[in-house]
């Protein structure tokens, strides 16, 4: 029994270094535009900076999609636009709302978050342009292998619903940019729908394609297209 115990504990720190890692991961593509930003004249360091960002993103998903492959608990999950849709009407109430709440208590009108990714669209037209086209192709993919794929397969037992997607909500925003407890609140709301939708639908497609169509208009808002 001792010897069990001892093998489950170690497994459990091995599942909290693997998410360690893709946290920490998951942290640094944005550093090389921030870079590029720095830099706006300079072309080619601006194609070296890219490529940089691009092979990272590649490798963090690459290596993610492994780790989703091998601890999935979900099986026979299908598209369905649906839930999609629905989840998506859920995150502009509750996105709405927090924005109010953000600009009542702290006067702010737009989260740390999307106030740093703003003050990146502003000074590299080339790093903009990938980085805008990636935030709703690449990162939603990245961050849904991350955050649904790999975490909520991780921990807790497979019939185990609502922690799975408490869990999902507070990591993700963790690794999203919060001054005040209701930016932090925007992001785990956040990250609790795309969750429910994951583990509702059983399929991740449904989570990513929910947010991508959340970058996009949140990216359009930004670019104001």
């Amino acid at each position: 029994i001792k010897m069990s115990k001892l093998a489950s504990f170690f497994d459990f720190i091995y599942r909290v270094g693997i998410m360690l890692i893709l946290f920490l991961l998951f942290q640094l593509p944005p550093v090389a535009i921030s870079i590029a930003n720095r830099h706006p004249n300079n072309l080619w360091l601006t194609i070296l900076l890219l490529a940089i960002f691009l092979i990272m993103v590649a490798f963090i998903i690459g290596w993610a999609r492994r780790l989703y492959n091998q601890y999935n608990q979900l099986s026979g999950g299908h598209f369905r636009i649906g839930l999609v849709i629905l989840g998506y009407f859920v995150l502009l109430i509750g996105m709405s709302f927090f924005g109010q709440l953000n600009m009542l208590l702290f006067h702010q009108t737009q989260t740390a978050n999307n106030q740093a990714i703003a003050q990146m669209l502003t000074h590299n037209q080339l790093a903009t342009v990938v980085f805008a086209i990636s935030s709703f192709t690449l990162t939603p993919v990245a961050e849904e292998l991350i955050f649904r794929g790999v975490l909520t397969n991780l921990f807790f037992k497979p019939d185990w619903f609502w922690p799975k997607i408490i869990l999902s909500g507070l990591v993700f925003s963790l690794a999203h940019i919060s001054t005040n407890i209701v930016s932090f609140c925007t992001y785990c709301f956040m990250g609790m729908v795309l969750a429910y939708v994951y583990r509702r639908s059983g399929s991740l497609k449904n989570s990513i394609a929910l947010h991508a169509l959340n970058n996009i208009v949140a990216m359009a808002a930004l670019l104001k297209i």
